[in-house]
Order: C-alpha cells, then structure tokens, then sequence
C-alpha cells in the first residue's frame, strides 16, 4: 500500500517521498480470501442436511447463525453479505462464502445400518452393500438376507 508524502524527506529540501507498506497475510488454516471475499467448509451430518438446521458458523468477525434448508447437498454455498474483509478504498465489506460438506459416518451399529436400510426401502433405493466386513455378510448369509 502506497503512502504519498509520508515517506523520507527529499534530496537538498525536496518533497518526501512515499511510504510503501507491506503487508503479509499468513494463510489461516480456516478461512481463505481472495479479495475481500472469506471463503470457509463447515462440516454437516447427514441428518442436519436431510432435515435442515441452525447452524453456528465462525467469522472473521464472530459467530453467526446460519439456517440449513432440509435436502441441502454437499457443496452448497451460502452466503453471507458484509461478513468479509472491508474494502480497502471506498465503503462496504466484501461477503463470506460457506460450503457444506455432508459427512457420512464411517462406523455404524446394526440399529443405525437397519435404519438405513428401511430408509433406503420406502425410498425405492436398491443397496448393494459391498463394502460390508466378512462377518456382516456371513450374518446376512444366515439370516437368508
């Protein structure tokens, strides 16, 4: 960023010169900017995206509420007027930008598989499951599944 006039005085009494200041961001590990834009992923459990919620979603400025709407997908961005960097020149902030990741648990109990499972019946959906463990499937086996 250019200063004009504040920089060191000039040769034999001429004019000062201009002070250049520089500054270095460090990356955070959050938040991203480009411009005066802050872009951040918040993380969403399957049931918050399916059925919608309320959300807290940091800011460089504080938390804020965000509403989910039911059937969100991953992906999704929302935005956040104001919440950005301010403009350098000129009134106004820039806008935050926030993308949802639905998460989709690694490890499930046979109450929470058999949920699913129904889920996927009244749905229509055909679930192959082959990323089922050795003993799953031997279960499935004699139960006739």
């Amino acid at each position: 960023m250019r200063v004009a006039g504040e920089g060191e005085a000039g040769v034999n009494g001429g004019p000062n010169g201009d002070l250049f200041v520089v500054f270095v961001i460090i990356p955070d590990e959050f938040f991203e900017r480009d411009g005066d834009d802050i872009f951040v992923e918040v993380p969403l459990t399957f049931v918050q995206a399916a059925l919608g919620d309320e959300i807290d979603v940091p800011t460089v400025h504080g938390k804020v509420r965000l509403k989910i709407p039911a059937g969100t997908q991953t992906g999704t961005t929302f935005r956040l007027r104001g919440k950005g960097v301010p403009h350098l020149r000129g009134s106004g902030t820039g806008d935050q930008h926030v993308a949802v990741k639905v998460i989709v648990p690694k490890k499930l109990d046979d109450n929470q598989k058999e949920i699913l499972r129904s889920f996927a019946d009244t749905t229509g959906d055909k679930v192959d499951e082959q990323n089922s463990g050795f003993f799953d499937k031997m279960k499935r086996a004699f139960k006739g599944d």
